[in-house]
C-alpha cells in the first residue's frame, strides 16, 4: 500500500532508516471468500453439502466452494474490517518478518526467543511481542497489509442466503460465512476507481461485511499473468 510497489523495496527502505527495528508485525484478520466470484458447490455429497447436477444458481444452491479458474487472492479480497485493523484484537495472530540474527527461536505468530535473552538476560521478556524499538506493527495504511487467505470449506457456506442478513432487515452478520462486498473500497483515492467488484449482484440484496481493496485487483491480473508462465514452462 502507500507509495510501495512491492515487498522488497519496502524493506530495503526500512532497513537503511529503521537500524534497530528487527521484527515488523502484520496484525491479521481472517479474509472472506467473496460471494460474487464463488460458485456452487459441486463436489461429492457430504451432509451439509447436497449437490445436484441440474442447480447452477448460487443464490439458491446450499453450499458455495472457490472457483477454481480464480486465485486465492481474488477470491479473497474481501477484508472483515478496514485500516487500520483494530488494535484491541488483531495482533493475536499477526505475522511476521524478521531478521532471523535476531529471532532465534520463532512459534507461528510470535518470536519466542530474541537474541535481548543473551544481550539483556536481566531484562522482563514480553510473552507475545518483543519491546520497542526492535518489533513495530506494519502501517496498513502506507506500507502494506496481510491478506489472509485461510480457506473457508463448503460446508461452512451451507444455507447462506438464510445466515446472511438482507439489507436493512435484523440478523445477526457473524453468521455469514461468506463474503458480502461492501461499496467502500479500501485504499480508493477516488470513486471512479471503485467498480467493479460488485460482478453479478448476488450479494447486492445482503448486507455488507467485509471490504475489497483496490491494490489487491490490481495485482490480480500479474499473479495469473504468472502463473501462466508457470504451467507453460
Amino acid at each position: 500500500t502507500g507509495i510501495w510497489k512491492n515487498v522488497r523495496d519496502w524493506l530495503e527502505h526500512v532497513s537503511a532508516n529503521e537500524r534497530d527495528t528487527k521484527i515488523l508485525s502484520f496484525f491479521q484478520t481472517r479474509a472472506l471468500p467473496n460471494v460474487e466470484v464463488m460458485v456452487p458447490y459441486d463436489g461429492v455429497s457430504i451432509r451439509a453439502c447436497k449437490t445436484n447436477g441440474t442447480n447452477t444458481n448460487g443464490v439458491i444452491s446450499s453450499c458455495l466452494m472457490k472457483n477454481r479458474s480464480k486465485t486465492y487472492m481474488e477470491t479473497y479480497n474481501c477484508e472483515p474490517t478496514t485500516h487500520p485493523k483494530p488494535q484491541s484484537w488483531a495482533w493475536r495472530a499477526k505475522k511476521q518478518i524478521y531478521r532471523p540474527e535476531f529471532v532465534l527461536n520463532h512459534f507461528v505468530h510470535y518470536s519466542v526467543a530474541t537474541r535481548q535473552i543473551i544481550d539483556r538476560p536481566e531484562l522482563e521478556s514480553f510473552r507475545f511481542n518483543e519491546r520497542q524499538p526492535f518489533e513495530r506493527r506494519v502501517d496498513e495504511l502506507e506500507e502494506g497489509y496481510l491478506l489472509h487467505s485461510k480457506s473457508t470449506l463448503p460446508e461452512m457456506t451451507a444455507n447462506w442466503h438464510f445466515k446472511c442478513p438482507l439489507r436493512a432487515t435484523p440478523g445477526s452478520i457473524k453468521d455469514c460465512k461468506v463474503g458480502i462486498p461492501s461499496l467502500d473500497v479500501l485504499g480508493v483515492d477516488n470513486t471512479s476507481e471503485e467498480s467493479g467488484f460488485i460482478e453479478n449482484g448476488v450479494s447486492t440484496k445482503f448486507e455488507s461485511n467485509c471490504y475489497p481493496h483496490i491494490r489487491v485487483k490490481r495485482l490480480v491480473p500479474s499473479i495469473e499473468e504468472a502463473m501462466k508462465r508457470l504451467t507453460s514452462a
